[in-house]
């Protein structure tokens, strides 16, 4: 209706000076009259007044609500089709974004497609690691809601994240796994609503795996299993490494324990099952060093393959005050996920290492200054794939199928 009245007035307006007049000014609005209307962002507004009203874009959720429902009034092949078309758009924007996942994906060693899907994890079977408390192992409904509030809260403790990864690294096999969602064009969607270009997960598991030099795989291994409760219950979707890094207070049944005590230190001898309650806090201690070294190794690999690509990356695991440190890391080794991996300290250094980059940066800003203009980068080519999205969503016509204009007026 908008461009209909435009029209109108271009007309009105040519009009006037083909024959030497001006267009009389319209009557100032009156107070008082017309009908009232109630909402933010004004507390009374008369229909004389929506005439001068700013033409403003779409704001807030609104935009992404109608980019949800265009993309899907398509169909299917529809939307692949305009998936396909995105990315092609993408790849001519020479964003640095852009320019990134296409180095990583082309120094890939193995195709996109032969990576193995994610698999349920194992546990550790009573009967081998506690004997003389030998629960059977019984999994949970991944649907019941009591295991959803389980599983969200011990997954919602180490932080969110808006973007949707198709891929996880398996730091136990030193591999990418591919999980549920991976293909679901949905996902593919909705990570282009928030500025990410179509393979970008997979880039960024690549470069997390990249950083990995395979010294702690045992150990990953170990933790890699299935968390369980005392009554023998397994929970769909967690390992022990979800549990012990959401750092809530857990169950820690006898067969769990001393698996990763049997495991990673080869001791069947100081601790039995069932544990003796004067020896529980001594073993929780040893387990919580095992841990720690899984933790800072993994934590800081994730948290930096997130700022691979996106400048105001969501970090996890409390990295977040790292946010342009990390950007400041990867603008020092010019992006090569190799060279970085080469600087990266064990668990032992970790601490010094993280506080010695930021104390350098302190006393040298110059890098400092770089890193964050890595980070405006990213930001502005979020914002530039986020636009290709949503104008290739109106020029494929998914938008005029959600919002169909009146006739003209006779």
């Amino acid at each position: 209706m908008q461009l209909r009245r435009s029209v109108a007035l271009v007309v009105l307006l040519c009009a006037c000076r083909a024959s030497g007049e001006e267009p009389e000014p319209a009557p100032p609005a009156r107070g008082g009259q017309g009908l009232e209307l109630q909402g933010a962002p004004y507390e009374r507004v008369f229909t004389e007044s929506l005439a001068v009203l700013p033409a403003r874009e779409l704001s807030g959720g609104a935009a992404d609500e109608r980019a949800r429902r265009a993309f899907a009034a398509l169909d299917p092949k529809e939307q692949l089709d305009l998936l396909e078309w995105f990315t092609v758009e993408c790849e001519k924007l020479g964003a640095f974004q852009v320019t990134l996942i296409q180095y990583v994906i082309d120094g890939a060693e193995r195709e996109a497609s032969t990576w193995p899907d994610l698999e349920a994890p194992a546990w550790y079977d009573p009967a081998v690691h506690a004997p003389d408390l030998p629960i059977p192992r019984k999994p949970l409904a991944p649907d019941e809601p009591e295991i959803v509030a389980v599983r969200n809260e011990i997954l919602d403790a180490v932080g969110s994240r808006r973007l949707d990864s198709g891929w996880m690294v398996d730091y136990a096999r030193r591999s990418l796994v591919r999980l549920p969602r991976q293909g679901d064009p949905v996902r593919v969607f909705e990570n282009a609503l928030l500025g990410m270009a179509p393979d970008w997960d997979l880039a960024e598991a690549l470069v997390e795996l990249a950083l990995d030099d395979g010294s702690l795989q045992k150990n990953f291994e170990a933790f890699g299993h299935a968390y369980t409760d005392r009554w023998g219950g397994v929970y769909p979707g967690i390992t022990l490494y979800d549990a012990h890094a959401s750092r809530l207070q857990i169950e820690m049944p006898d067969v769990d324990s001393l698996g990763l005590v049997h495991d990673l230190l080869g001791d069947w001898e100081t601790w039995k099952s069932p544990v003796a309650a004067e020896q529980q806090e001594a073993l929780y201690a040893r387990i919580a060093e095992l841990f720690r070294a899984v933790h800072c190794h993994r934590g800081l690999r994730t948290n930096l393959a997130r700022t691979y690509l996106c400048g105001n990356a969501e970090l996890r695991d409390n990295y977040a005050n790292n946010l342009d440190n990390f950007h400041t890391l990867w603008e020092s080794v010019a992006s090569e996920p190799a060279t970085l991996r080469a600087k990266l300290p064990d668990e032992a250094g970790w601490a010094d290492f993280l506080q010695g980059w930021h104390d350098s940066l302190v006393a040298d800003p110059q890098p400092y200054l770089k890193g964050t203009t890595r980070h405006a980068t990213l930001d502005r080519d979020a914002q530039r794939v986020r636009a290709t999205l949503l104008r290739l969503l109106g020029e494929y016509g998914a938008i005029a199928r959600i919002e169909t204009l009146p006739p003209f007026d006779e």
